[in-house]
């Protein structure tokens, strides 16, 4: 589970600043590959509750490249969630003393990570640091106990003009 939305980043153009509005908290549920999704806490699933709540935004303007969503998990490890000006979710990094719920933030693109990382273990390699590059998934992940960090993005899915140093932790 996590708590509540402490922050919403935006990355805008040179000298532009995003516009942040406080309209209210609602619990969303970000995952790599889909858009960012948005709730009443009334009306939720329990899946969908355990989602971290969030500031609402304003609609990016067409130079904002994209939107950072920042959740703090009840486990301290804060995790970003990068959406493009379509709202879809292109990236996602974390860092923290718990890894995050990979099923939970790769979404549809899990099943592309869970075969190369078979493919790794058969080939005998275990543990961190770890590096899938497959099918338009990236994904990055190193550290040990108490200190996790990595990112994952989808290729096709980013921006133009955006880096993957954009979205490294």
């Amino acid at each position: 589970m996590r708590v509540p939305k402490i922050e919403l980043v935006a990355r805008a153009a040179p000298g532009l600043l995003a516009t942040v509005l406080a309209l209210g908290a609602a619990d969303a549920l970000a995952t790599l590959g889909q858009p960012v999704v948005t709730t009443s806490p009334t009306s939720a699933s329990s899946s969908v509750r355990t989602a971290a709540r969030r500031l609402a935004v304003t609609p990016g303007a067409p130079s904002e490249p994209f939107v950072v969503y920042l959740d703090q998990l009840d486990s301290g490890t804060e995790v970003r969630q990068y959406a493009g000006p379509d709202g879809v979710v292109f990236a996602v990094s974390w860092h923290g003393p718990v890894l995050p719920d990979l099923n939970l933030l790769l979404g549809t693109y899990l099943p592309v990570f869970k075969r190369e990382i078979e493919r790794l273990r058969a080939a005998g390699r275990r543990g961190s640091p770890l590096s899938v590059t497959r099918d338009g998934l990236v994904v990055e992940s190193n550290g040990r106990m108490r200190n996790f960090f990595g990112y994952a993005y989808a290729r096709d899915l980013m921006p133009s003009g955006v880096t993957v140093e954009d979205v490294r932790p």
